[in-house]
């Protein structure tokens, strides 16, 4: 059975979280914080979480999680078989990782741990996440569509939702910005993937583990 290491806070661990319990697939979940436990290296080479253990070995890094599962597991795909439209989907998860995770992770220390982020991160942050936006707007399909790459749910859709939740709480504290309503239609879709039973389920664990993390993050 696989092992999957990470804690219930993590946007990335519930990425892959969703993925398995969309796909049925059967797991051991072990609590595990980023760090440098040498037994942890041995795992995850970067001390990231999440990582999985199957039988053959480790493997870490969220979207190469991602690909592994749904190859491993194709009876209910995350992936279009088409080529072009799974590179499609491609594209969206890596732009919601890098114009929309990544700057708003930047702006973690002042809304996490209440330590002051320099206004150039901020202005960096905002100009990118903007860049994002358009870039979202341009990229999914909700016009005519329930999900963002088309009729059916998608690894994008999934990807999308965690890397929004923490970048959504990042611009409202720091901007006053809602993010989610500068891309049309992602406030309707934002409403859908929450309603998910999965998405509850893994709402209630990360609000229940919140008040420990946050207190971690303040003792650093």
């Amino acid at each position: 059975m696989l092992k999957l290491y990470g804690f219930a806070v993590s946007n990335y661990f519930n990425m892959v979280k969703h993925a398995m319990l969309y796909k049925g697939i059967p797991f051991d979940e072990i609590t595990m914080f980023p760090g440098a436990d040498p037994a942890y290296l041995q795992k995850s080479p970067m001390g990231k979480v999440p990582c999985i253990e199957t039988d053959q070995g480790c493997i870490a890094e969220t979207s190469v999680i991602l690909n592994y599962l749904d190859a491993s597991y194709p009876d209910k795909p995350l992936y279009p078989a088409d080529a072009f439209q799974r590179g499609k989907v491609n594209e969206m998860m890596k732009v919601a990782e890098l114009y929309i995770e990544l700057p708003a992770r930047r702006l973690f220390p002042e809304v996490l741990a209440g330590k002051p982020v320099s206004e150039d991160i901020k202005a960096e942050s905002r100009e990118t996440l903007e860049k994002g936006c358009k870039a979202l707007e341009a990229l999914i399909q909700l016009a005519d569509s329930p999900y963002v790459a088309g009729q059916e749910l998608t690894m994008a859709d999934i990807f999308l939702r965690y890397a929004l939740i923490p970048a959504g709480m990042c611009a409202n504290v720091i901007y006053q910005w809602d993010l989610v309503a500068e891309v049309p239609g992602l406030a309707d879709w934002s409403k859908r993937m929450a309603g998910l039973e999965i998405s509850q389920q893994l709402d209630k664990a990360n609000q229940e583990g919140m008040a420990a993390f946050l207190a971690a993050m303040k003792a650093k």
